[in-house]
């Protein structure tokens, strides 16, 4: 009875459920449904509680929804200048008497018994001009505090100077496809974009979003911020909070002499980051730590010793304990006794310092299992470049219809039972033939069952490969074909797979250690093919030895050999180090290497290849270039579901 209690302990920790908690912490919903947030969610009353609608007074007396705004503390709303931009272009600004805020509403047509009304005291800007779109930004001061409830509370202020590819949430009563405001609340999940992408798709609109005080997001294919939605948040998440990223601020307009946005657009939102002093002077409130206070609560561990009280994703040790797929009893124990409380932080425990991470890692990190990157044979670097059966059990194969000749078009690697890490490229250059299948357990197709030998001469056969059809094939929304930039796709299975010797999944660099201390010798994986000279194929897996590169040395290394890639932090280079040379196409490719993670070795993949000349003799001395995986963390993880498998059921 004890052990089930104890389980039944780690089950309300993971789902998050917490009752009677009357205290509340920045970025965090009271209405909680479930641990994981979904790609794609309607949004829903009391799930977006900083979210509020700002009113202003008409010419015949009346008040009329314009703008959103997100309340960053009891007394202050984050929102765009131009929503308050007075009508008269002798004076910068509204009266206040003009402006009223909403909170706690989701429906603006019938507002519900949560709607807090608040008038304005003052409005706040910094330096924005009717003649500039820069510093679109205010600060209103409401009269009278809000109070805080289950519907109404304050989002937390993104710290970070820049924004890495990721995705964002928008939510708002913006124009709808009809052209006519929603009436009930509607969100948005969309990615950040490179400003070099920004600029590209008008560089007239978006020519001022290279500045610091600005940054795009979007899709550009209908799904957009519009009328109406100015003023409000573009919402970040990080572990169990949402932080206020951006303001939306512009975009084109469809037509000269129209007001309607232009939804075939990208957005240009105002950095919060960038007005943090500006903020902080204004309300004279210390926004840092609002969430990461619980650094400083100390405690005592399962163990006796002193630790600190966190959040449930920002403990190693124990999130590793729940990510396993089976919770060992004593394990269980360890966790019942490690629990502990930090206002308004549904899943906390007493966690050593040792294990404590920088940040709460993404909710869906528990979808990633805990014992990935085990292989049951690891073959040391001075036995070439050959491989053996089960030696890199997640590597995959991406097929397409027809079948060319049984060479794979793309290759991955295997994140959990659901879920293939691959590239976006490859896709694009087969839109003629879609994707079949992915292949596992596959280790040469020159055999029908294939054997090696292990350290002490036995024999070791693999079983029947296993193909899975493809129910989903996730495209990162910001690849870009001329230059491949962003090449990144997940692919969802059809159904789940079963783990084995030769099928398992890979490790990502999902904890700080890993992904601050990232090894210069790694290892690409791929199958020995021959795309040039047709007679040549024996299609066996094959790893080749590579060391990392400074962006600056690669760079200077592709000038000199006529090629002129524009190289940043999303990518990484790798030179092959020989004595053999891979010299072919590897879309897909895994770069990785063994890392020691709490004393056990792992294989962590941190790159996936990208491009490198197809010249054996320019390889020698020219960089491959691949994904960097540690910038797309967010977006990966933010793709991921549940499926039949996994720990948390949505």
């Amino acid at each position: 009875m004890d052990a089930i209690k104890a389980i039944a302990a780690v089950l309300l920790l993971v789902v998050g459920i917490v009752e009677g908690q009357e205290t509340f912490q920045c970025g965090i919903p009271r209405a909680r449904s479930t641990f994981l947030i979904i790609y794609g969610e309607s949004a829903r009353h009391g799930h977006w509680p900083w979210h509020v609608a700002l009113r202003l007074r008409q010419q015949d007396g009346s008040e009329k929804y314009a703008c959103g705004g997100t309340l960053i503390s009891n007394k202050f709303v984050l929102t765009a200048a131009h929503c308050v931009l007075s009508e008269n272009r002798h004076q910068l600004l509204r009266s206040v008497k003009d402006v009223t805020i909403w909170a706690g509403v989701f429906n603006l047509n019938t507002p519900e018994e949560t709607l807090q009304e608040r008038s304005v005291a003052r409005i706040h800007v910094n330096g924005y001009t009717r003649d500039n779109l820069l510093h679109d930004i205010a600060l209103l001061e409401t009269t009278k505090p809000f109070q805080y409830s289950g519907h109404v509370l304050p989002a937390c202020l993104n710290e970070e100077s820049g924004l890495q590819t990721g995705l964002g949430t928008v939510v708002g009563w913006g124009v709808t496809e009809t052209d006519q405001n929603s009436p009930n609340l509607r969100k948005l999940v969309m990615p950040v974009v490179a400003e070099s992408e920004c600029l590209k798709s008008d560089p007239v609109v978006f020519g001022i979003a290279s500045q610091k005080e600005l940054f795009c997001a979007g899709y550009a294919n209908g799904s957009a911020p519009c009328n109406g939605d100015s003023g409000g948040g573009l919402m970040v998440q990080k572990g169990d909070a949402w932080y206020l990223a951006g303001i939306v601020s512009f975009t084109k307009v469809r037509k000269a002499g129209s007001s309607l946005c232009l939804a075939e657009s990208y957005t240009a939102f105002t950095n919060v980051t960038a007005y943090w002093n500006w903020i902080e002077s204004v309300t004279n409130i210390d926004f840092r730590g609002k969430f990461n206070e619980e650094r400083d609560m100390p405690c005592k561990t399962a163990l006796g010793t002193m630790g600190n009280c966190v959040p449930l994703q920002q403990c190693r040790d124990i999130f590793n304990m729940i990510r396993a797929p089976i919770v060992a009893q004593q394990d269980a124990y360890y966790i019942n006794r490690s629990i502990c409380r930090i206002a308004g932080i549904p899943r906390a425990v007493c966690c050593q310092k040792q294990h404590i991470e920088s940040l709460p890692l993404h909710p869906n990190s528990l979808l990633l299992p805990s014992d990935c990157g085990r292989a049951r044979v690891r073959s040391s670097p001075s036995a070439g470049q050959s491989t053996q059966v089960f030696e890199f059990p997640w590597m995959a194969i991406v097929r397409f219809k027809p079948k060319r000749n049984k060479v794979p078009h793309c290759l991955g690697t295997l994140l959990n039972t659901r879920y293939v890490l691959s590239v976006t490229g490859c896709k694009q250059k087969q839109k003629e033939n879609p994707i079949d299948h992915v292949r596992f357990g596959e280790h040469s197709e020159s055999t029908e069952i294939d054997c090696s030998f292990d350290e002490r001469g036995r024999r070791m056969c693999a079983r029947n490969v296993l193909d899975i059809k493809v129910e989903r094939f996730i495209e990162h929304p910001q690849f870009d074909v001329p230059m491949y930039t962003n090449d990144l796709a997940i692919i969802r299975l059809a159904t789940d797979v079963d783990y084995s010797d030769q099928i398992r999944p890979v490790c990502l660099p999902l904890y700080s250690p890993t992904r601050s201390n990232v090894p210069t010798n790694q290892i690409l994986t791929a199958w020995d093919l021959d795309y040039m000279t047709t007679n040549i194929y024996r299609g066996e897996l094959r790893r080749y030895p590579e060391k990392l590169v400074d962006l600056d040395v690669c760079q200077q290394g592709y000038e000199k050999a006529g090629f002129t890639p524009s190289l940043n932090e999303d990518r990484m280079c790798a030179l092959q180090l020989g004595p053999e040379y891979n010299c072919q196409r590897m879309a897909g490719a895994p770069i990785g290497t063994y890392v020691n993670a709490d004393g056990t070795d792992r294989f962590v993949q941190f790159g996936l290849w990208k491009f490198a000349p197809l010249n054996c003799t320019v390889r020698e001395s020219v960089p491959a270039l691949a994904m960097n995986l540690v910038r797309y963390l967010d977006w990966i993880l933010q793709n991921l579901e549940p499926s039949e498998k996994s720990i948390i059921k949505a």
